[in-house]
């Protein structure tokens, strides 16, 4: 009898372990599409290289060249080449062989890859000026780096001494002197840099038969971007200011060597220097 029911307990016990096999199976096979999907599902760097996903945000770090007052890019040597910041001086250089193109500085360049140049720049490298995909992207680079300074380069402190500068009943001589004190009361940075590129347009507009750009029309594309406006707001008198911060520009770039003369008296000692090196 006892022999009989230890059978019969073997028996039910090995039905048992049957039946979790199988249910065991069952269930994998079951969920053996979804262990297929997650395998060839992919990674979550794939996504974000084929847009799918957008990047993590990274911790922004300071930047080096722009959106920073010039004071205190002169602060840091390494920010700068020949004296002159680093994105204005190897810009302005890749720009000089085509500063021939119609509209330099009036046609926008391709903004993409401006904003790729800059990242170089912030990388502490320099683009590759040779490669890019418009002339005008070059151009437009230079404007970027103004455009995002924290004040205009001529600041809002002197915005009303410049505007002055504008005044109708001035002579020619009064309001080169003018524009003479204002430019004196500049931090030393901005004046350099402001000597520096107001050349670069002087050079540009000597060459106007072919791109167009005389100092008038170089005066509309930096008078707002140059002097800013005095507030955010505008006005109805906003036209005229428009017009005469272009003016100021204009005046700028046909006054430098008077407005900047001690920068045309360095560059003559260099070139004196240069040649007697190689005589």
């Amino acid at each position: 009898m006892s022999l009989r029911r230890s059978k019969k307990g073997k028996n039910k016990l090995s039905d048992s372990n049957e039946s979790l096999k199988n249910k065991r199976k069952q269930k994998r096979k079951k969920f053996a599409w979804l262990a297929k999907f997650l395998g060839l599902r992919p990674s979550k760097n794939d996504l974000v290289d084929k847009g799918i996903l957008a990047p993590e945000p990274i911790e922004d770090k300071p930047n080096l060249h722009f959106g920073i007052r010039p004071q205190d890019i002169y602060n840091e040597k390494d920010r700068l080449i020949n004296n002159i910041p680093k994105p204005l001086w190897y810009g302005a250089e890749a720009l000089r062989p085509w500063m021939i193109i119609e509209g330099v500085f009036r046609v926008s360049g391709v903004f993409s890859e401006m904003k790729k140049m800059k990242a170089t720049f912030e990388d502490d490298d320099i683009p590759d000026f040779d490669n890019v995909v418009s002339r005008h992207s070059i151009s437009g680079l230079l404007e970027m780096w103004f455009r995002e300074l924290p004040e205009p380069i001529t600041t809002y402190d002197l915005y009303d001494e410049f505007m002055d500068c504008a005044d109708k009943s001035l002579d020619e001589d009064s309001r080169i002197e003018s524009l003479k004190v204002a430019i004196a009361k500049l931090p030393e940075a901005n004046r350099t840099v402001l000597s520096f590129f107001l050349r670069v347009l002087l050079e540009i507009s000597k060459l106007e038969h072919e791109n167009k750009m005389g100092t008038s029309n170089l005066g509309v594309v930096f008078g707002s971007i140059f002097l800013g406006t005095e507030t955010l707001s505008f006005s109805l008198g906003m036209k005229e200011k428009l017009n005469n911060q272009n003016l100021i520009v204009q005046w700028f770039i046909d006054y430098v060597k008077i407005l900047f003369p001690q920068d045309d008296d360095e560059d003559e000692e260099e070139d004196n220097n240069n040649n007697n090196n190689n005589n």
